[in-house]
């Protein structure tokens, strides 16, 4: 079985399009009971709650956010 730092180093290999991708198959992957954010993180997400609660922040689909970093990396290979 391969290390992290293995796993590490061979995802350095990648584009940076294809580490995008692999980023988001490994967090889909992880078991949602699993995850604990931290109390900054959750402070952060009510802080952002709140603004968008309020009309000072829109919602972006996270397809959308993802879609334009993909657009981002590949202007830049």
């Amino acid at each position: 079985m391969a290390s992290i730092d293995d796993a590490y180093s061979m995802a350095q290999s990648l584009s940076p399009a294809d580490q995008v991708e692999l980023i988001s198959r490994i967090w889909e992957s992880v078991p949602k009971s699993d995850f604990k954010p931290s109390d900054s993180d959750l402070a952060e997400v009510k802080r952002r709650w709140a603004e968008f609660e309020t009309g000072r922040m829109e919602a972006v689909p996270w397809e959308t956010v993802r879609d334009e970093i993909r657009r981002v990396i590949a202007s830049h290979e």
